[in-house]
């Protein structure tokens, strides 16, 4: 399979892009950050499109236009999510981004499908599928940082639960009189935990903690045990209930300085195997991830994969061999979606031929141009086109495509209407 598979992993502060080829699934070949956009979820998406377009145009010349076509975007946005709906739900550190339909609105700038998941549910797939994952069959995994989040492998897949919500191990409760938590209740284990719990308890910040500890500093190494002991009592009850083989750990904390980081972790070991009902008494894998911030991105990547290829097979038992091809007179379209909401192609145009001078009446298209060169005529201007030019087309718009190299774009509308008008069709070869 060749074309491109990107990730977006959504952060409160920043947000990085990263693309992988289909053929090599388990590598990111490219990346990049930029700061989220916090205050305009529009602009934010706007700006996150443009840098995966740049992506996806390096990668395409890298590979000498022979990974051109994005096939599918990830996204592991921070949660809780609804997954139905695949928008954002309650985001502390993105209050303006709360209900906004992520994987829509990257549809309609990206022209291809968008699949959303919990950040920590992605990077758990990224472990099992290329990491220190994937020695086990059932295991939990968990990010350590300013929050702590978690993520289920149960029987080798990912485990989201009935309403997507499974593997919160951040916001189990393991001291009722404890600290408040940024979900509301008290005594959570990101609230005894995490980052800020470890900060308030010394009076430095966590990465410092953990660098005075591995110096020998007695008070940081008790303040880092105290914090793995509530990490423990909080896995504790995830092994009496579900009896995973081990834990896998990711996140900013898990970069941390080796030796400190194995006091947190072996505190952490001892209270989960202290107070957890274990039938077969036996030693707990603690692993930390190989994989760092690339976890998040591969695993984005392989779910959108995994839709992709999902798609492509109940649409071949739908309505024939999928994706469906149409063969054009200057080229062909590959139609990837067409429902009664919305419709997705690629479009190749030969060398020296132009599409039809059209409008529509009452349907919005947006395009992506991911190789080739040539010009758009649109609403009287002439825009050049090159590899990553996007361009939004309001209903009552007139529009051509005409290629000077061979060209591929990708088409997103919306609604799924025929109410073209045609107003010159030259399918010969055609000046640019």
């Amino acid at each position: 399979m060749n074309g491109i598979f990107a990730a977006i992993d959504l952060g409160g502060t920043k947000t990085r892009v990263g693309a992988v080829l289909a053929s090599e699934p388990g590598r990111v070949v490219l990346s990049a950050s930029a700061p989220t956009v916090r205050e305009d979820p529009d602009e934010g998406i706007k700006s996150i499109a443009s840098l995966l377009r740049e992506i996806v145009s390096d990668v395409s010349k890298s590979t000498g236009g022979r990974n051109a076509e994005l096939l599918g975007v990830g996204v592991g946005a921070p949660g809780p999510l609804d997954i139905k709906e695949r928008r954002l739900l309650a985001l502390p550190n993105l209050p303006k981004w709360r209900g906004f339909g992520i994987a829509s609105a990257l549809e309609r700038e990206l022209g291809v499908r968008v699949t959303l998941e919990n950040d920590a549910n992605a990077a758990a797939v990224g472990e099992r599928m290329f990491g220190v994952g994937k020695e086990f069959e059932d295991f939990v995994y968990v990010t350590l940082g300013t929050g702590i989040g978690g993520a289920l492998i149960l029987n080798g897949e990912l485990y989201r639960g009935h309403w997507g919500g499974a593997g919160e191990i951040g916001h189990v409760q393991v001291d009722p009189d404890g600290p408040l938590c940024g979900c509301g209740r008290r005594g959570c284990v990101e609230a005894l935990a995490a980052g800020p719990a470890i900060e308030k308890a010394y009076g430095r910040p966590a990465t410092e903690v953990f660098a005075l500890a591995a110096s020998g500093d007695v008070k940081a190494r008790d303040v880092l045990e105290t914090a793995g002991r509530a990490l423990g009592r909080g896995l504790a009850l995830v092994f009496t209930v579900l009896d995973p083989q081990a834990v896998v750990f990711g996140g900013g904390m898990a970069k941390g300085n080796p030796l400190a980081l194995r006091f947190y972790l072996d505190a952490c070991k001892e209270e989960l195997e202290k107070r957890a009902f274990l039938p077969a008494k036996r030693d707990i894998p603690h692993v930390v991830s190989t994989l760092g911030v690339d976890a998040a991105i591969l695993g984005a990547a392989w779910l959108a994969r995994e839709e992709y290829l999902k798609a492509r097979e109940t649409n071949r038992h739908r309505s024939g061999p999928m994706p469906k091809v149409v063969e054009k007179p200057w080229g062909k379209e590959v139609w990837w979606a067409h429902t009664p909401r919305y419709a997705g192609k690629t479009i190749y145009v030969n060398a020296g031929h132009s599409l039809s001078l059209q409008y529509h009446q009452r349907k919005a298209e947006t395009m992506f141009f991911s190789s080739g060169e040539g010009t758009l005529y649109l609403g009287g201007e002439e825009i050049p086109i090159k590899p990553g030019l996007s361009v939004d087309i309001p209903p009552g718009t007139v529009h051509r495509v005409t290629a000077r190299t061979d060209l591929v774009f990708h088409e997103a509308s919306t609604p799924e209407v025929d109410d073209v008008i045609r107003l010159e069709d030259n399918y010969g070869r055609a000046r640019c």
